[in-house]
């Protein structure tokens, strides 16, 4: 692809998690020479995107900025909106990309900012776009039916998981359950909690590994909350747990799951977003905001150590079919399409 690719980088400062996975592990891989980064603060983690130029012009809001700002900095080429928002003065092909629409469905789950950034531009934006892509049927069809955008204009182009992430070579199991995500009642805590504190005792420890999130989760006596984590200590948490719990309310996909499974771990999930379409037959799937299936499946798969070896040979086969390059190159065909 000769055309150049502006990439609406705000998912990428801070810590890299949901949209700034996907926006990094794409970006690295676009089959375009030097696609540009743009954001409206520094980008500090790098990490992959060696290849890639960066511009950075200051300005508090990240919003204010992809409105007034990227717009003059996106003037040939084609733009990527991994965010789902595009800047409605563009004047140049674009690609956004859905992720969920939580922020809808769920506006009091989200801080204020997030709201107003996303639902007074997405309309718009949907309507302006080239050509748009969807991590998963789901979001997919959601579009469909809330915005009536034509099928025909959706691709989709899934979340994958990384090569490193993957079983140990000496697998062993230790004795904590794991959750990972954004620490905040949209990610279906309450429900891992009010489950956790009724089970028999002893029963092993509670590790919740993620950045603090809006709203506040009561946590019980014993948990370990990790905080935020770079990735060589989240594979060795995933490789390392007895079961890997994931109880999301609502989810566009839902990409620690994946990686879980990547790294050969047990996984219990809810059937929201893309797990469904990842995850059934590789690991115990409840509907979201069932607690007694949750704390069912808990103790089913705590007790039976042959389901534990079952679901991490099928979790780790199944996740070899995720690749971000099979999404790369599904991008790169899209950015290419919108361009012409």
């Amino acid at each position: 692809m000769n055309h150049q690719v502006t990439i609406d980088g705000r998912a990428l400062v801070g810590n890299r998690t949901g949209i700034g996975v996907h926006t990094a592990e794409i970006a690295r891989r676009l089959g375009v020479e030097a696609p540009l980064i743009a954001s409206h603060a520094e980008i500090a983690d790098r990490s992959g995107l060696e290849r890639c130029r960066f511009r950075v012009d200051p300005m508090p809001l990240g919003v204010m900025w992809q409105q007034l700002v990227l717009p003059r900095i996106a003037k040939s080429g084609v733009l990527w909106g991994p965010h789902g928002t595009l800047p409605l003065a563009l004047r140049i092909p674009s690609v956004a990309t859905l992720h969920d629409f939580s922020s809808l469905t769920m506006p009091f789950r989200h801080r204020a900012k997030t709201v107003l950034s996303f639902n007074a531009f997405i309309g718009r934006s949907l309507q302006m776009a080239t050509r748009i892509a969807a991590v998963s049927r789901a979001v997919a069809e959601e579009a469909v039916r809330w915005f009536g955008v034509a099928r025909s204009r959706i691709e989709i182009v899934p979340n994958g998981v990384d090569d490193f992430f993957s079983p140990a070579i000496d697998a062993g199991e230790s004795d904590y359950v794991l959750c990972v995500g954004t620490i905040e009642p949209r990610k279906g805590l309450d429900d891992l909690l009010a489950v956790w504190n009724s089970l028999p005792q002893p029963c092993p420890r509670l590790v919740l590994c993620g950045d603090a999130g809006w709203g506040g989760v009561p946590l019980p006596n014993g948990a370990e909350v990790t905080g935020y984590v770079d990735r060589t200590r989240l594979r060795d948490l995933y490789r390392g747990a007895r079961a890997f719990v994931y109880p999301s309310r609502y989810e566009g996909f839902g990409i620690p799951p994946l990686e879980a499974m990547a790294c050969g771990a047990p996984v219990i999930a809810t059937r929201t977003g893309a797990i469904p379409e990842y995850a059934d037959g590789a690991a115990l799937l409840i509907d979201p905001g069932d607690r007694n299936a949750l704390r069912a499946s808990l103790l089913h798969l705590l007790g039976d150590q042959t389901l534990r070896d079952d679901l991490r040979s099928r979790g780790a086969e199944r996740a070899r079919a995720y690749s971000w390059e099979r999404s790369a190159a599904l991008m790169t065909q899209l950015l290419t399409e919108a361009a012409r």
